[in-house]
């Protein structure tokens, strides 16, 4: 009987190095990888007998031929040295084992991060803490501070003893692989990331079928992934929204080209509306715009529609600056007239003319905002936070790299919203302070002192309260809107805030004045009583100026404080003017207005 041949074993080492191979060129590591060349060091010219790689910054890699690994522990290696091109790392800088073992270290961090392969158990080192900054800040640690032992192991077992993993421009393979110049690994780097980046948002948005197989992509899409690719300011907002392109949806929502919904970070784009690339991407970048600079919640009671126009000259004129895509065919809101001035500069310039004002036309149509949604509320609070933080995240990205060009009222704005603003009760301790500081109190022998029981025979001066007179001068007036239209709960919100500070403080006493149609002056009362049960009169309509006339009497009759203080609190359905002499505030509403221009500090209540 024949006997049977066995047929040659496979080959493990070379198996398991071919799938790490494979496991390397993904992306966003695969440009590099396509231009890098790989050599076995079957003589060890580059490595110790127990290293695992060597390479040059003209992408040669030298591999150990008979290191048996895991696939996935090989990945890692080969994907380590692609990011060490990519960053520009492999170069000779003395000490050069410490610039090496900081520029792997953040190329292995990197990696780490992407989820590219796993560490072979041979190249575990101590856990070190890596810079924000990158290589540079960590060699300069490594060199003044010393460098870990368990490091410089970790750094003979990726080479040998004695050897280095960067080798110099000049080494070149025994098999002479031509070539001019190499490639340039940074912009391959680049241009991987933002292809892997590309396609997530693709598999995000549905664009990538359970087959592998990619579907055709919107404009509006492209538009998306072009701001994400090439515009560093607007990227990390463009990720976090979901573009619709229903006609059916524009229809019902009466969208002739575009609108946003920043609770919902929907964007709703018209395909009839016939938009080319470059102008879907002007129309996306101008509702991202209206989301980062939160125009939604700081309407504050404006008109919607007018509000919404004078939002849409300032973006359109910024994004024409920046040369972002084309403005529409369809027509566009752009006045050089308004360069260089806020949305509330042409908000009051617009209003003095409504009729005009109100024939304009923004992406959404004629008489018609784009944003939807609701304009003030706590659901939409993150979202708005989420997009502001976005919009500074990009321009700190484009201000660091130097990419594209900004305008500064553009920068100055993204800034501003990026403060977090104080809250209207911290706002009035502030004014409080301000008019009321703590009272200065003196020392006096006057009255029997205190004695110490370690020195009894010296005298010690006793604390005196401040005098008479001065305690009731720290008095304050309060003109408190008891019309139909305020809400109960805003007046035991603001009075009790009001309470609470004048306590805090040692006011004497607080001069309250009731306004509807008239004005009750319901005379001085202590602070602490406004904690208490107060019977409300009026409830009629909404007259203040009587309020300020029964203070100002008062004041004539030296019952009251020349120059105040005066705290009004009203919702801002009241006359269009109103004098006051006094130093004064208002406490009004988030999401309401005053119908004139306030003299005095104005604190919207939530």
């Amino acid at each position: 009987m024949a006997k049977m041949r066995r047929k040659p074993a496979e080959n493990i080492t070379l198996k398991n190095f071919n799938e790490g191979c494979l496991l390397a060129r993904q992306a966003p590591l695969d440009a590099i990888a396509g231009e890098a060349h790989l050599f076995s060091d079957d003589k060890h010219h580059y490595m110790s007998p127990k290293g695992w790689l060597a390479l040059s910054p003209n992408g040669y890699l030298w591999v150990h031929p008979k290191r048996l690994a895991e696939p996935k522990e090989w990945a890692r290696v080969l994907a380590v040295a692609y990011v060490c091109l990519g960053f520009g790392l492999v170069r000779q800088r003395e000490p050069q084992v410490l610039w090496e073992i900081a520029a792997l270290l953040v190329a292995e961090r990197f990696c780490q991060e992407a989820g590219i392969g796993v560490t072979a158990e041979a190249l575990l080192h101590p856990e070190i803490e890596i810079p924000v900054n990158g290589e540079e800040p960590l060699f300069r640690t490594l060199v003044t501070e010393g460098c870990d032992a368990g490091l410089l192991l970790w750094h003979e077992a990726l080479c040998g003893k004695g050897r280095t993993v960067f080798q110099p421009a000049e080494a070149a393979p025994s098999r002479y692989v031509y070539r001019s110049r190499p490639p340039d690994w940074k912009a391959l780097l680049a241009d991987g990331i933002a292809r892997s980046v590309g396609k997530a948002i693709e598999k995000a948005g549905g664009w990538v079928n359970t087959t592998g197989v990619g579907q055709r992509l919107s404009p509006g899409f492209r538009a998306q992934r072009r701001l994400v690719n090439s515009h560093p300011l607007l990227g990390a907002l463009a990720i976090g929204f979901q573009v619709v392109e229903e006609p059916r949806i524009c229809q019902l929502n009466d969208i002739r080209v575009a609108a946003i919904d920043v609770g919902s970070r929907t964007i709703w784009i018209n395909p009839g509306a016939g938009l080319n690339e470059a102008e879907c991407l002007f129309v996306f970048a101008h509702e991202l715009l209206h989301a980062g600079l939160n125009h939604s919640s700081r309407r504050r009671g404006r008109d919607a529609l007018l509000w919404n126009v004078a939002c849409d000259f300032v973006i359109n004129g910024w994004l024409i600056e920046m040369g972002i895509g084309a403005p529409p065919v369809l027509g566009l809101l752009h006045d050089p007239d308004f360069d260089g001035k806020s949305a509330e500069e042409i908000y009051d310039q617009l209003a003095r003319d409504m009729r005009r004002a109100r024939k304009l036309a923004t992406l959404r149509g004629p008489g018609m905002p784009d944003l939807l949604g609701r304009e003030e509320g706590g659901i939409f609070v993150d979202a708005e936070a989420y997009c502001r933080r976005a919009l500074y995240q990009g321009m700190e990205r484009c201000l660091m790299s130097g990419r594209g060009f900004l305008p500064a009222g553009l920068v100055e704005e993204i800034r501003s919203l990026a403060q977090p603003p104080i809250p209207w009760d911290v706002r009035l301790a502030y004014w409080f302070d301000e008019h009321f500081p703590p009272p200065e109190r003196h020392r006096s022998y006057a009255r029997p002192s205190r004695r110490q029981a370690s020195t009894p025979d010296i005298p010690r001066p006793s604390i005196m309260k401040p005098p008479e007179e001065e305690r009731q001068a720290r008095v304050f007036g309060v003109i408190l809107d008891t019309s139909g239209s305020m809400e109960p709960k805003l007046l035991g919100k603001a009075i009790g805030a009001i309470a609470s500070y004048a306590q805090a403080r040692e006011v004497f006493a607080v001069r309250l004045v009731y306004c509807d149609a008239t004005a009750y002056d319901a005379g001085w009362l202590p602070p602490e009583s406004l904690l208490e049960r107060i019977a409300v009169k009026g409830r009629g309509g909404t007259v203040l100026q009587p309020g300020v006339e029964c203070l100002r009497n008062a004041a004539r009759r030296g019952d009251f404080p020349p120059r105040g203080p005066v705290l009004v609190i009203t919702d801002g359905y009241c006359e269009d003017q109103l004098q006051i002499d006094f130093e004064h505030a208002f406490l009004v509403p988030e999401g309401n207005r005053l119908p004139f221009t306030p003299r005095g500090e104005v604190f919207w209540v939530r």
